[in-house]
């Protein structure tokens, strides 16, 4: 797509763009005004983009036996360079140093597993979410009479969690009859289902969604009790970049990509949306 087309279809779908933004919970800082900045052109012109993704993590990226990053991230990383018809260079950053590779300059974007927050936003800015995680409840396979926490408010029903947990707190305001069973981790909570020792766990969906595509023993529940944006990162003061990427998150899930790759590497149907039975 030329620069020019590209910035044609921005101004026209200003609106409701930012109207997506609002709704998402993690739209784009509002304090950009356009900095002198013109982020678009300079890749468009380059005719390359360099994104930060953020190994190893799978199924989010890692590397194959090959040596090539793949994953969640790097498939939504090299579908915004597509559809900037430019090339993609992937340069590897970690949780130390994602934020100040954007602020660098050293990469454009960042697509690195990192959650939009208030105090991160004070560094650089975040598009609206390309994907939402949070506290997701897994059961042995077959368990179709618990859907929620709640549910389990029965001492037959025996839950594995580690201590000072946000699914501990979960089970002992709503379900504080259910037996509890402590454990150290989150390994240790698959291997309490695999061997008959309880009936649900509590953890990060991502990872509930992942471990129940790669066996026959754990049932991911739909049900998700927080909410944690994963955005694009990307740097300050540049409003028409700002809007190019929200647009290409809001066409990437409308177009149902983002369903397609989530259930390509989790394994499982795409559940981040934020809901609660009370």
């Amino acid at each position: 797509m030329k620069k020019e087309v590209v910035k044609k279809v921005l101004s026209l779908a200003l609106a409701s763009v930012m109207a997506v933004g609002c709704l998402a919970g993690c739209g784009s800082s509002g304090g950009d005004s356009g900095g002198g900045t013109d982020k678009l052109s300079e890749i468009m012109d380059k005719g390359k983009i360099v994104i930060g993704v953020n190994p190893p993590g799978e199924p989010i990226c890692f590397y194959d036996d090959q040596g090539n990053l793949i994953g969640y991230d790097v498939d939504f990383a090299n579908k915004l360079g597509e559809v900037l018809g430019v090339e993609v260079e992937l340069v590897e950053v970690n949780g130390e140093n994602r934020i100040s590779s954007v602020t660098s300059g050293r990469v454009d974007v960042i697509f690195a597993n990192i959650t939009g927050n208030l105090e991160r936003a004070k560094s650089i800015n975040f598009s609206i979410p390309y994907l939402r995680t949070g506290i997701k409840m897994g059961t042995r396979k077959g368990l179709d009479e618990v859907q929620e926490v709640a549910d389990l408010n029965d001492a037959k029903y025996t839950v594995a969690i580690a201590s000072g947990t946000t699914g501990e707190e979960l089970v002992l305001e709503y379900a504080p009859n259910a037996n509890i069973s402590y454990v150290a981790s989150f390994s240790d909570q698959l291997l309490a289902v695999q061997e008959g020792k309880c009936d649900a766990i509590f953890e990060d969906g991502t990872s509930i969604d992942y471990a129940a595509g790669q066996g026959d023993y754990l049932d991911s529940k739909p049900m998700v009790y927080t909410s944690d944006p994963i955005c694009i990162g990307y740097i300050k003061g540049d409003a028409d970049f700002a809007r190019y990427l929200d647009m290409f998150v809001s066409n990437m899930i409308s177009s149902g990509f983002q369903a397609e790759c989530y259930n390509k590497w989790f394994g499982s149907e795409y559940t981040g949306t934020l809901d609660h039975p009370w």
